[in-house]
This record gives structure tokens, sequence and C-alpha cells, in this order.
């Protein structure tokens, strides 16, 4: 049975499809949509207005789509999908997309999704690449590159330290990679406002890492714990007098470390790609990190009257 924005109870879910996060970045017109089989919810999927007639899933967040709480069988989750999309057609949408997490993320039956919602009708409409480290009892120093081994033993031979911030130190780890991304042309998607209110709501769930040269911050990292297997690094970048040093590489082996710590599974360091285009040289920095490579792709369907 589908239930529609009655936010019916249900285990905790990954971040971006949490009910929590779906309100905090919902428009007027959005949907948050429920399976319930037996009394419980065994699915869940929102999706958000970005266009006159058209809703993502999600409208925020680097992926969206369906999370399972149940052990669901396939023709349960046509079933939901095709719920889903009959109701939004009779609300007037015309267009539906649906952001999959990166193949990487195994544990959200990434394969199953895409294949059934291809078998009703959606076409791939973007396909990025994305890069991920899978974490074991390895340091991160045996699977980077030689370049990187080099750049990591500078940064500990000359006295940098890395490790968590503290929460309160937001402003600090924002300005740092504002100003990074602003030399290389690279907006910030969400305004240091915005993630204090995210960090007020997931305070558990919004981590910060920095890299220090004595007391000055050389580089900082905010990641996102998307789900008890995945942290996320959501932006990060160093300051450019210490560009010698790349203390990214340090800062990235004391995250990696962290995850080793909490048993977190995978470490997912983003797409390097945009619409669908190559940025060969994020692929070659994060490569050179130990990551390897997953797909990830937007699927579409148009809903007829």
């Amino acid at each position: 049975m589908l239930s529609v924005n009655r936010f019916e109870p249900q285990p905790q879910d990954r971040l971006f499809n949490s009910e929590a996060f779906f309100r905090l970045h919902a428009p007027e017109c959005a949907f948050y949509f429920q399976w319930m089989l037996k009394g419980r919810v065994a699915m869940c999927l929102h999706v958000s207005e970005v266009a006159t007639a058209q809703v993502r899933s999600p409208r925020r967040g680097t992926f969206g789509a369906v999370s399972f709480f149940e052990d669901v069988a396939l023709p349960e989750l046509e079933a939901f999908l095709l719920e889903v999309t009959r109701f939004l057609q009779q609300q007037g949408i015309r267009r539906l997309e649906l952001l999959l997490p990166p193949a990487a993320h195994a544990d959200e039956r990434v394969a199953e999704q895409h294949f059934v919602l291809r078998s009703l009708g959606f076409s791939e409409t973007l396909c990025d690449v994305n890069y991920a480290i899978s974490v074991d009892e390895r340091p991160l120093s045996q699977r980077l590159n030689y370049a990187n081994r080099k750049r990591l033993n500078k940064c500990v031979r000359d006295g940098f330290s890395a490790g968590p911030m503290d929460a309160s130190s937001l402003a600090e780890v924002y300005e740092l990679i504002q100003r990074n991304r602003q030399s290389k042309g690279y907006p910030m998607t969400m305004t240091l406002p915005q993630l204090s209110e995210m960090q007020t709501l997931f305070p558990a769930q919004v981590l910060l890492y920095g890299c220090h040269a004595g007391d000055t911050l050389a580089a900082a990292a905010l990641c996102l714990q998307v789900s008890p297997a995945v942290l996320y690094v959501f932006y990060w970048g160093d300051d450019a007098q210490f560009s010698g040093y790349s203390p990214v590489t340090l800062l990235a082996d004391a995250i990696y470390s962290d995850c080793q710590h909490k048993g977190v599974a995978l470490l997912d360091i983003g797409t390097a790609s945009e619409e669908g285009q190559a940025n060969q040289g994020l692929i070659r920095f994060k490569r050179g990190l130990g990551c390897e490579a997953s797909l990830k792709f937007r699927l579409e369907k148009i809903l007829e009257p």
C-alpha cells in the first residue's frame, strides 16, 4: 500500500532519503512516498519539484531513489514504482528524474533498482563516474601511488597533523574550502547557514576533518555519513600557501583511518565528471589516492497525461 506524506515510522535510513533531510530541502510541491507491507514501511522514495511539472529524487543531495528496509522482492519494487508514477501523473507531473547511488554502494541494491526502472520505461539521461575507496585493514599509504606517498611522508616529516575537528570549527572549515573552490572556479553549492542548519539537524552525520601545520589549518574536509556503511566527502580543499605539500593527502589518510576505526566500509570521494564530461585532473587525483571507479546514473521517465 502506498503512503504519501504521512511519514510513517521507519528505520534509520541513509541521510539523503531521511524524513529530516527531505523536510529541510522540500519546496511546496514535494512528496514523500512509503510502501507499507504487513503494517511496516518496506521502502521509501521522495521527490521534489525542480521545474514546472518536473520532479527529481532528490532535489538536494547527490543521490536518492528507493531505500529498502525489508528484503523486498522485485515485483514489490515494481509495484511501488508503478504506484508512485500513477500518483505523480494524477498530480500533473510530466517528468520524473531519479538519481541512483553510485554502483559501489552495493548495499543499496542499486543494480536491482536500475533493472526495474529500465523495465518500466525509464531511460538513462546521465552517466557520471564516481570514485571511492573500499575500507579494509590496510593503511591508506599502501594504496597511494608513488607521488602521493611522497607527499604523505613529506607532511608527516615536517610536522603536519590531521584528524577530526570539532563541530564548532564549521565556519573555519567552510572559509578555507570556499577559498580553494573559488580559486579553481567551482561554486559552493551550499551556504554556511545552510550547512549550519544541517549540522544542527544531523550532528552525528556532518563531520569535519582538518590537517594542520602547527596552529594553521592547511586543509579541511566536510564529510557526510550518508549511511552506517558509507562516508561521503562532500567538500574538501587546501590552503594555497601549502600547495607544495598537498596536505589533502594527509587529510585523506586521517579520514580513511577514522573510517577504519568506526567500521565504515566505503569512503566515497565523489564524481570526477560534470554532466557526463570527464575531469581528467580529478580522475588522476582520485586514482592516485587509491580510489576505484563505479558508474552513477540519472534515470528519467516522461509521464503521459
